[in-house]
């Protein structure tokens, strides 16, 4: 049995859709493997892949896993008052996302045009919460590439994940790659397949046995995939 893993944003979900090739070419897959998200989103955030069943989630950058049924299978999480510390140094620098265990709402900072945000002005309003990731968002992917090296040195107790122009982080020694390699154990599978189009899909990539990402990704994330194709389908397509 096979198991493939994609990225969303940018890799399965464009404009806030999914390519009906890409939903057929799952559907085939699904018909002897299994077929799963692997994203930095919470899973609130999932409004733009209602209608496709997916085998399993690895939502927040590998923090939280969940099966089909969105029972957990891992969870990690980060102390609340490193999320306080993290939350309130930044806010100044940059939109803040954090992202619970709430399965109707995640919490912004600042107006996006997102449907599940709930907007929070200071931290104390969600401190009660179970804290799986903080994403720090910037204006530009140069700005967030500049700070990836001070969310590191400043908070060495956890990773952070470039994705274009926001930083995502996790508990240290956590990401989509951790995130497979659970996927792939827990359902004892022969392959593990990835996708994705971004540098905070390298953990993913290198975690599976083939990996693809897109003509249009980046060069050097290009430099570390088995194969460069145009879609989700087409990689689908290549494994069946």
């Amino acid at each position: 049995m096979k198991v493939f893993a994609t990225d969303l944003d940018g890799t399965l979900v464009h404009n806030k859709k999914v390519k009906d090739s890409d939903r057929k070419a799952i559907q085939d897959f699904q018909k002897e493997n299994l077929f799963g998200v692997c994203t930095g989103r919470p899973l609130s955030c999932l409004y733009d892949v209602e209608g496709i069943p997916f085998d399993f989630y690895i939502m927040c950058t590998g923090a939280l896993l969940l099966d089909k049924d969105r029972h957990v299978i891992e969870e990690h999480l980060l102390d609340k008052e490193l999320v306080r510390d993290i939350f309130n140094h930044y806010k100044e620098h940059a939109n803040i996302i954090v992202q619970t265990e709430s399965v109707s709402h995640f919490y912004f900072t600042d107006f996006i045009d997102i449907p599940t945000l709930t907007i929070i002005k200071d931290f104390e309003e969600i401190k009660d919460s179970k804290f799986y990731s903080i994403s720090i968002v910037f204006d530009t992917n140069e700005e967030a590439a500049s700070y990836v090296s001070d969310v590191q040195k400043r908070y060495p107790m956890v990773s952070g994940y470039q994705n274009k122009n926001v930083i995502d982080i996790v508990l240290k020694g956590i990401s989509k790659g951790t995130g497979v390699t659970a996927i792939k154990k827990h359902f004892n599978a022969d392959e593990m397949l990835g996708i994705g189009d971004s540098y905070n899909d390298l953990p993913l990539f290198k975690a599976s046995d083939h990996s693809f990402t897109f003509h249009s990704s980046p060069d050097s994330v290009k430099e570390e995939v088995n194969d460069v194709v145009e879609n989700v389908s087409e990689a689908i397509h290549k494994v069946i």
